[in-house]
């Protein structure tokens, strides 16, 4: 499935059982691509360096060279330094509180010359003494450390230019390459706990438990009760297009070889004569990739903000964690969609509504990725990736974001706060509708310029107010004042014509 994906770069709910069988998803047509065979550059031999494959893939290498998964020798180093002190090498590894450094920081460091397990290799790569780790333990023989090199996550073979490419990583506990078929099962074993079960990196452990992470019957609720009667192709290019794929999934664009984001939606939905129903339901579920870790997170440079674009198949680079999110919660992807999160929260946009934001400094991800720092924490080790305000702790505890800034604020009071402002809003959100709805009416059969506008700008301000996702808790001040401006415009358009 992603031979593809990774010849390109190397790297949140649950629809009811069908009591009928489903119909049969039309076959996906998959364009046939003939490889361009060219001899190689680099001869076959028994390691892949690192530098062999900037051969042929410099933008990957470049990018794997400025990221994290290229410095990594330097962070076991100060882990050793800092909890490991006293401890030999073995006891580290293999202790009753071992930590395998090596198997998510340099696997491959067990394949070089003269270094048969993990625990030679901690003692190789870092200094001891008297074969103990100190406070003065450094990185050694840096120039061989391998980092998470290319083969970590690939395996290639002889034939590396037509054969296909394995994905997976290499299991330093075993020396062997396991084979994976999903991008975020990668990322999981060293960034969750598929790998080692009693690891503190719990990141795709809560990515799992997260609306990202489980899309599809969403997309297939959505097909069967909006697009009903329309082919693949007319929901995602159609005059009334809406890009399921693009913000749900945008690497299943990568599956079953490659294919179009209509073609994905063909594969992964069942239709019936080449269109979808009421019947509509998940396909090929195995292999729809939710918004996957390599949809924010271009594997070579992982830390660096960037949006995979199903269309082009190419990631995109962000400025900042803010306009990562603005992409689908914002209309930084697709300009007519209704999802506004990211608009609303910077304030801009209503008509004849001052800009304004309630809480400038605070982004996104400030209050949806909020990490306590606290070690052992579950915010701490969920890395912010179930995108909750407030997390549960093993303890019983709770961890909520908003407590950062209001100091004096719990839970609690938190939680009080968040659903008064949503109360606020949502009980003058009702009072507006009704009265921009009256006016509506009252201006039928009226072709009063100005008052035309009038009711054109309260509609535009209560639907925008309207596509925040929040249910009127982000930047509360700016959708109040969108809805009582909406308001006053219907009330005055009412008063002129004596209604």
């Amino acid at each position: 499935m992603w031979k593809n994906f990774f010849l390109i770069f190397v790297l949140t709910i649950v629809i009811g059982a069908c009591t009928t069988a489903a119909p049969i998803p039309t076959p996906t047509q998959i364009p046939s691509v003939t490889p361009t065979i060219t001899p190689s550059p680099i001869p076959p031999t028994p390691t892949v360096l690192t530098s062999d494959c900037n051969a042929c893939h410099p933008a990957e290498f470049q990018d794997w060279k400025n990221g994290a998964h290229a410095n990594t020798q330097s962070d076991v180093a100060k882990e050793l330094v800092d909890a490991r002190s006293g401890q030999t090498p073995n006891e580290v590894i293999n202790g009753p509180d071992a930590e395998d450094c090596i198997a998510c920081h340099a696997p491959k460091a067990v394949s070089l010359p003269g270094i048969t397990s993990e625990v030679d290799a901690l003692n190789h790569f870092f200094t001891t003494t008297e074969g103990k780790f100190t406070t003065d333990t450094m990185p050694a023989d840096t120039a061989n450390w391998p980092q998470i090199n290319c083969e970590t996550c690939h395996q290639f073979s002889d034939g590396h230019l037509t054969a296909k490419l394995g994905f997976g990583i290499f299991n330093s506990q075993t020396a062997q390459f396991v084979t994976l078929d999903d991008s975020s099962k990668v990322c999981g074993q060293c960034h969750g706990s598929l790998l080692i079960s009693s690891t503190d990196h719990q990141i795709y452990n809560a990515w799992t438990t997260s609306k990202h992470g489980i899309t599809q019957a969403d997309v297939a609720s959505e097909l069967g009760a909006s697009r009903s009667g329309q082919t693949p192709d007319e929901v995602i290019n159609g005059q009334d297009s809406e890009n399921c794929i693009a913000c749900h999934a945008p690497t299943a664009i990568l599956a079953n070889g490659g294919m179009t984001e209509a073609q994905a939606l063909n594969y992964f939905f069942t239709s019936t004569d080449g269109k979808f129903s009421a019947d509509s339901a998940n396909a090929n579920a195995t292999e729809w990739p939710n918004v996957s870790c390599t949809a924010c997170h271009d594997p070579h440079n992982p830390k660096t903000p960037a949006f995979f674009n199903s269309a082009t198949k190419q990631y995109q680079l962000m400025a900042n964690n803010d306009e990562l999110c603005g992409q689908c919660h914002g209309n930084l992807r697709f300009p007519n969609t209704d999802h506004l999160s990211y608009n609303i929260n910077a304030g801009k946009g209503g008509i004849g509504v001052p800009d304004q934001q309630m809480t400038p400094s605070v982004g996104c991800t400030d209050c949806h990725m909020f990490n306590s720092g606290v070690d052992g924490s579950n915010s701490t080790k969920q890395g912010g990736h179930s995108w909750a305000i407030t997390v549960n702790e093993a303890d019983g505890g709770t961890t909520t974001s908003c407590t950062h800034c209001h100091q004096d604020w719990d839970t609690a009071k938190s939680e009080a706060n968040i659903n008064q402002l949503k109360t606020e809003f949502q009980t003058l959100d009702a009072t507006v509708q009704s009265v921009v709805e009256k006016a509506a009416q009252a201006m039928d059969g009226v072709t009063t310029p100005d008052l035309q506008d009038k009711l054109k700008e309260a509609q535009s301000n209560l639907s925008y107010a309207e596509s925040d996702e929040s249910g009127g808790f982000h930047n509360h001040t700016y959708l109040m004042a969108l809805l009582n401006d909406a308001l006053q415009k219907a009330q005055e358009i009412l008063t002129t014509l004596g209604k």
